[in-house]
């Protein structure tokens, strides 16, 4: 818990998980956590929130959200049984010592898994400001659009790495029509409105 603690006093934890030794030896000093939790009902980091869960698992029957400057740090695995959401496009937080399950990702902020990274359907990160960190990501479509994301290994398949003007026209043959036009065009707050809905994004 006391690790958690002063990452929390870090802007970014890219100097302590940029490499896979680094993220190793990060998870050595993770103390053992406590007790499994059930949240019900979905989860929200408010903006500017911090919240540290110390649970060998933690469950989300439903969305997890983080707003803007909301950061989620969990010593043990996630599950989310819905879809993760950022919504905005300030920093925020995901931390997991373990490994992390969900139907769907968006975000924009930073994401650290120190265990296996599953995603049932689209993995999407977007913009450059923050990355994303794991030894292995797992998904049916993961999209890095205009970002430079630290994954030892990305299975999918699909997986499109570039500038949505570089991108967006195959992405548009991938999703569900109209999400995405056939210039490339589309919306980060569209994409995260139908995801709060648990609406599918691939066809």
């Amino acid at each position: 818990m006391k690790i958690l603690e002063k990452l929390l006093q870090e802007s970014s934890l890219h100097p302590h998980v940029s490499t896979p030794a680094k993220r190793a030896a990060l998870k050595a000093k993770l103390s053992s956590p406590g007790p499994a939790k059930q949240v019900a009902k979905g989860m929200k980091v408010s903006e500017g929130e911090d919240q540290v869960i110390d649970a060998v698992s933690v469950t989300v029957n439903g969305n997890l959200v983080l707003e803007d400057q909301g950061r989620l740090l969990v010593t043990g695995d996630l599950v989310v049984e819905g879809n993760i959401i950022h919504e905005g496009f300030d920093y925020s937080l995901l931390f997991v010592g373990g490994s992390l399950k969900a139907n769907n990702l968006l975000v924009h902020g930073e994401v650290v898994v120190l265990g296996d990274f599953t995603v049932q359907g689209v993995a999407w990160t977007y913009y450059n400001d923050y990355s994303t960190y794991a030894d292995k990501l797992t998904a049916k479509l993961v999209v890095a659009d205009d970002r430079e994301d630290a994954i030892g290994k990305v299975r999918a398949d699909h997986h499109l790495v570039g500038h949505s003007s570089e991108i967006g026209p195959e992405l548009s043959k991938l999703l569900k029509k109209g999400l995405v036009d056939e210039e490339g065009e589309w919306s980060y707050t569209t994409l995260a409105k139908k995801l709060a809905k648990k609406e599918d994004l691939l066809p």
